[in-house]
């Protein structure tokens, strides 16, 4: 990426931090990986749907070397952050453990509402810069110098090698790595599972005799004709599917947060099925609509009991409800719980 956040900030040079590397490991990626390489190949805006990134605020003495070296530790401990894609999107290549360049943009000399403006215009430009899935790297840092003792640092990377759950496990990993290069704590057992036991166990699955049992329910579940949401919009669609996209994050209060969770409670419900349940009847009162379908995200890795594991191990699971006017949100809820639980 090549962006100036700020006429006095840095300048942050294209870079390639797997630069040199040789070829580790060549696996088969799973049917979800060729999804994200099928829509990467229709178009940019739908490639770039797929870039996620999370953030650490980082308050304190940091040793940047010492996380320089545990993020290089945290790439080589799991082959889903030096993988790339073939052309044809059907084969994982696994690069070789080496070294990980992890930039630094010293914003130091900004004020702090400059700091401000200069890390929104970086988290930006870091999802709205696309990944050459076969030319990789698939995954990148890079670190904020704000102050001596306050520092940011940005990942990012492609769905298609990394999941919500991943992020969760690369953060762990790299707290504890790093306390490993300053001595304070101790190494790090090796990962259980690897990318490809997980893209092995997917094919076994897949062959496996459980699976047409799974198939018979979904077929159940999805039967005859199937619903198609139709969401009153002000503005008729365009003739052409674009792939363009925003999103809005709406933060709930704690004064709500805690009612909602009463709420389940009292139901004996999850505090997630109550609010799929919300969420259900919401969609109904927009649309009227009595037949609706719900994606909701699965972690692979639970059901592959391999929780330490990072890649994209994701499952959309298309939950069918059916909702009336009058019903109560009690057996909404209810209906949600079972569905999920069932699915």
């Amino acid at each position: 990426m090549s962006a100036v956040m700020d006429e006095r900030a840095v300048v942050v040079d294209d870079f390639d931090p797997f630069a040199g590397s040789a070829v580790e490991r060549v696996i088969a990626t799973t049917e979800a990986q060729r999804e994200l390489w099928l829509g990467d190949q229709l178009a940019a805006e739908a490639s770039l749907a797929f870039n996620e990134s999370t953030v650490l605020r980082m308050r304190g003495t940091l040793d940047t070397e010492a996380l320089a070296a545990a993020m290089a530790a945290v790439v080589a401990r799991h082959e889903s952050l030096r993988a790339t894609i073939s052309p044809d999107g059907m084969q994982l290549l696994v690069a070789a453990p080496g070294a990980f360049a992890v930039p630094t943009v010293d914003l130091r000399p900004l004020t702090p509402e400059a700091q401000v403006k200069a890390l929104a215009q970086a988290g930006e430009a870091a999802v709205l810069e696309r990944f050459s899935l076969s030319d990789g790297p698939l995954f990148r840092a890079r670190l904020f110098m704000l102050s001596p003792t306050e520092h940011v640092l940005m990942m990012t990377a492609h769905h298609a090698i990394c999941d919500g759950w991943s992020w969760g496990v690369i953060v762990q990993d790299l707290g504890e790595l790093y306390a490993e290069q300053l001595g304070l704590g101790p190494s790090l057992p090796a990962p259980q599972a690897q990318y490809s036991d997980f893209s092995r166990w997917e094919a076994e699955e897949a062959e496996g005799p459980d699976m047409r049992a799974h198939e018979a329910y979904w077929q159940s579940r999805f039967s005859g004709s199937l619903p198609v949401l139709d969401l009153p919009v002000d503005r008729p669609r365009a003739p052409v599917r674009s792939f363009n996209a925003r999103r809005i994050d709406h933060t709930i209060g704690s004064e709500l947060a805690v009612a909602v969770r009463k709420l389940g409670s009292s139901l004996g419900q999850s505090l997630f099925s109550t609010l799929l349940g919300a969420f259900a009847a919401t969609v109904h009162r927009v649309t009227e609509q009595e037949d609706l379908v719900v994606g909701i995200a699965s972690a692979g890795q639970l059901a592959s009991g391999m929780p330490g594991l990072v890649g994209h191990c994701v499952n959309v699971l298309p939950l069918r409800f059916a909702v009336e006017g009058k019903m109560p949100f009690d057996q909404l809820a209810r209906q949600a719980a079972g569905t999920l639980l069932d699915a």
